[in-house]
């Protein structure tokens, strides 16, 4: 337990012990938070023995998730704890890949879709014709996604000629990802989110699978990122 706790302070370590209900952590940058977490992740598994699998760290970037999961894995080697499997730590986005590869169907669409990236959404947009800038709508969209907009809502609030067309973009835009069977970078938590919301089974087993849920910058969360968190708390406030 000694090299979990190496370089801790005080309130770092108090962070680390607490385990049972929900904590913030309000630190200034280059203070140690994301070395916090790494050692409550290791703490969790080594010493208290909960399973890797019961367990989600979820931070905004690759980078970010590649240097935590080699932090908390060095620290689990050295508190020689034997892994099966090593603890789910990554991004959001990469959360509801994972989920989608599995729970997608529930929406009638295919488990081997394909995810495009921001050129290719801009292609389509453009293959729809339109005076608006391609880049313009597809900011628009994103927004919509993330706000959990429809096309349907986005056409019945639009007051202005621009906006009508977005959600008529939107509209097209939608179809094609189905027809498809493509999902852009912004439906992997819409999705994810539409899914655990209409199937309170699912999410209340998405949620007793994850007992022990840590969030690396969690100040940087929007609202769709917040709103799946709730819904993976679901059964527990941990």
């Amino acid at each position: 337990m000694h090299a979990i706790f190496e370089g801790l302070n005080r309130a770092q370590e108090e962070a680390v012990r607490e385990i049972s209900r929900p904590i913030l952590i309000l630190a200034g940058a280059g203070s140690g938070k994301t070395k916090t977490i790494t050692s409550r992740l290791a703490y969790l598994i080594a010493e208290v023995g909960i399973d890797p699998s019961a367990t989600l760290t979820l931070t905004f970037t690759n980078k970010a998730a590649t240097e935590m999961r080699e932090r908390a894995l060095s620290l689990l080697n050295q508190a020689k704890a034997p892994l099966a499997y090593p603890p789910l730590l990554c991004t959001f986005h990469k959360f509801g890949l994972l989920f989608l590869k599995f729970h997608i169907e529930k929406l009638g669409r295919k488990a081997n879709f394909v995810v495009i990236d921001t050129d290719d959404k801009k292609r389509i947009l453009k293959s729809f014709g339109g005076e608006l800038p391609v880049a313009s709508v597809a900011s628009e969209i994103s927004r919509y996604k993330n706000s959990l907009i429809s096309p349907e809502q986005a056409w019945n609030q639009a007051e202005q000629k621009n906006y009508r067309h977005m959600a008529k973009m939107f509209e097209q835009y939608e179809n094609y990802l189905v027809q498809n069977n493509l999902v852009d970078f912004d439906d992997l938590l819409a999705l994810t989110y539409r899914i655990l919301d209409s199937d309170l089974a699912l999410c209340e087993a998405t949620s007793n699978r994850y007992q022990y849920i840590m969030i690396d910058e969690y100040q940087d969360t929007n609202d769709l990122q917040y709103r799946l968190l709730v819904k993976l708390c679901h059964s527990h406030e941990n």
